[in-house]
């Protein structure tokens, strides 16, 4: 450790022009229009367009001929935008073209650019090819650092062109690279942009089931980059902090811890405003795991506050973030502390529940679906509130309640508006099914009872089931069409009576009656043309019977994600409801 803390300040005062100058790449490459070629003359379209045929097709006989037009055809632009025969056949793919072409070229050919600044190494980053780059690199390892496109290192477009496989390939190739000229690299310029890219671009948890974090590799060597700032004045630990990352990235809390331990053994530390700042970001982003180790390095921290006057589980709260929410809780009483301080706009924890989310989610939910998980979130945090935090006010002289309906008042009129569209739509399908079934009860007609001719049971059974299923499905045809009612009657938005929670069940419970009723007519249809058209044959009725049931099963295969929701939506409410009446007769019992 103590030689590479060495080689790491020696790296500060040492360039790295002595070798070749990687990072001003203006002065190892070659520019087309600059090269100093031989004289080319006018050459027409018929000739560039052989060329960039016979580069495009991989035909290596093909592609050789073209030294009859010029000895040095592959250093011709083609196109406006400067489109070399090489550059070609790396677009294309073409690899064995490529390794048999640079054959011919000296190292400053590799390096000609095109209009964006792309040289044939960087068209291979961006297209993945790692074949083709190895073959480059291998002829030019100065390709490595040579710029293109956005002054972007290769590298950096691999990353962005989202190539998983070159990315890592480049990585190793640059650690290598800043291992055998460590001596003649600046620190600043070059190690800590690695390190910072390697962070920002996410590449150490792209590569986690290679087992090779790059990030964890530089953090190893050069302990100083856990304190060090990039060009924002962000710290690693805050960019991680600003990351929300799922629970399976496993190797974003071996690079954070292993942050921790290298503070521990140069016994350098943030300073208490950067790990503040990290804190609340990353109960911003919701990022547990950052806050974890937080705690268990720092526990203290748990009980600072922002320049806003907000606590940890003020920040939660106000950003949704459940995971962080209940990570303090789990903290014992201190969740209890938090509750008694208002922030600067005089707003306690309850306040911030009421108000709408700062962020908008990565997901579209509807209007009605937003507006019931904001209720439910307003609803929990008033859970853990005292009763006098429930009717404080803030500097705007609003309680939390008002705060909410304030805040959600034009969601709550879209979420609202939503709902009864469905509903009006639904109560004209339920409308015409309870006339269907209404008016097939009394066109039935009733005679020969006792006949046993009808397939499977005798006539006097499909007579019952034809009544008992008809009238099940009226009924519940009915209750529908009162729940859809009840949902578009006009009503005034009152906090007691129209919670969207509310119109939403009166949904659920009304398409839930809608579907049971249509599967009971439709067993009421079976059985009521079996008993009107008793002379066909049994095997019209089986099949008839088959492709009726082919709707009723693939209609709740492919919605089973609706229905799973409107069952459980209807059993916690029956759940709920239950528990609100055993607690108001509690007092009646005892």
């Amino acid at each position: 450790m103590a030689d590479a803390d060495d080689t790491l300040g020696s790296t500060f005062s040492v360039k790295f022009d002595d070798i070749f100058a990687y990072a001003d790449t203006e002065e190892v490459s070659i520019d087309v229009g600059e090269a100093q070629l031989p004289s080319l003359g006018e050459l027409d379209r018929k000739d560039k367009r052989e060329i960039y045929v016979a580069a495009a097709s991989g035909n290596w006989s093909e592609t050789s001929s073209c030294c009859r037009i010029h000895p040095y055809w592959w250093q011709i632009p083609m196109t406006d935008s400067r489109l070399t025969a090489l550059h070609i056949a790396v677009i294309m793919g073409k690899t064995s073209s490529v390794q048999k072409l640079i054959s011919c070229m000296n190292m400053q050919d590799l390096e000609i650019r095109m209009a964006d600044r792309n040289t044939p190494f960087c068209l291979a980053a961006i297209t993945g090819n790692v074949g083709i780059a190895e073959i480059l690199l291998n002829k030019n390892g100065r390709l490595l650092w040579i710029r293109g496109r956005k002054n972007m290192l290769p590298i950096q477009l691999a990353s962005s062109a989202g190539h998983l496989k070159i990315t890592e390939f480049l990585l190793q190739k640059t650690l290598k690279d800043l291992h055998d000229l460590n001596n003649n690299l600046t620190f600043e310029e070059e190690i800590v942009k690695l390190f910072f890219f390697t962070i920002t671009n996410n590449l150490y948890s792209m590569l986690i089931h290679r087992h090779n974090s790059v990030a964890s590799d530089l953090l190893d060597r050069y302990p100083k980059l856990v304190t060090v700032e990039n060009e924002d004045r962000s710290t690693p630990l805050e960019i991680l902090a600003q990351l929300s990352l799922s629970k399976e990235i496993t190797d974003h809390l071996k690079l954070v811890s292993s942050m921790f331990e290298r503070m521990e053994e140069v016994k350098e530390s943030l300073n208490p405003e950067q790990l503040s700042k990290a804190m609340f970001d990353a109960a911003k982003s919701g990022n547990v795991m950052i806050l974890e180790i937080l705690f268990k390095y720092h526990p203290y921290l748990i009980f600072e506050v922002s320049s806003e006057k907000r606590s940890l589980l003020h920040i939660a709260i106000l950003y949704r973030q459940e995971d962080i929410y209940r990570l303090i809780l789990s903290k014992g009483d201190s969740k209890d502390l938090m509750t008694q301080l208002v922030d600067f706009e005089g707003n306690n924890v309850l306040h911030l529940a009421g108000k709408l989310r700062p962020e908008p989610t990565f997901v579209l939910p509807t209007e009605h679906v937003l507006m019931r998980s904001e209720e439910l979130w307003f609803q929990k945090v008033e859970q853990i509130v005292p009763a006098a935090m429930k009717t404080m006010r803030n500097k705007d002289g609003l309680t939390p309640k008002e705060e909410f309906y304030l805040s959600h008042k034009e969601l709550h009129t879209k979420s609202v508006s939503g709902v009864r569209g469905s509903a009006n739509t639904l109560l004209v399908v339920a409308t015409l099914i309870i006339s269907l079934g209404i008016t097939g009860a009394m066109t039935i007609p009733i005679d020969d009872i006792d006949s046993t001719i009808t397939p499977m049971f005798r006539k006097k059974t499909w007579y019952t089931l034809f009544f008992v299923s008809i009238s099940i499905g009226t009924y519940l045809c009915a209750s529908s069409i009162l729940f859809y009612a009840s949902i578009i009657l006009p009503t005034r938005w009152k906090p007691e009576h129209e919670y969207v929670g509310l119109v939403q069940t009166k949904l659920e419970f009304g398409n839930m009656a809608l579907f049971s009723s249509l599967g009971f007519m439709f067993i009421a249809i079976a059985s009521g043309s079996i008993l009107i058209f008793d002379f066909l044959p049994n095997w019209i009725f089986y099949f008839i019977a088959g492709i009726g049931c082919i709707p009723l099963i693939v209609h709740p295969t492919l919605d089973y994600g609706l229905w799973t929701h409107s069952a459980t939506s209807v059993f916690t409410f029956c759940l709920a409801a239950l528990r609100q009446k055993a607690n108001l007769l509690s007092p009646i019992r005892g």
